[in-house]
């Protein structure tokens, strides 16, 4: 945990991080989901690091009053 401040409280409050998968650009049909698989197995990410980071939003979100706001910093979540 670490302190951030929350724009709902109005204070520095205690903060965690969460990680959630991006809802899909495809359908939910089996030929959507399968084009889905193929784009991320052939995707050319240079490590499976960056491609998992790439299906993920990054949260914070408040310990208090559990207010989250989306925080994807970095090239990695783009």
């Amino acid at each position: 945990m670490f302190k951030r401040y929350c724009k709902k409280c109005g204070e520095e409050t205690d903060h965690k991080e969460l990680m959630k998968q991006k809802p899909s650009k495809y359908g939910t049909s089996k030929t959507e989901q399968l084009k889905a698989f193929m784009e991320g197995f052939f995707g050319g990410t240079a490590s499976a690091v960056g491609a998992s980071l790439d299906l993920l939003d990054r949260y914070i979100v408040c310990q208090q009053c559990g207010c989250k706001t989306l925080d994807n910093k970095g090239d990695e979540f783009q």
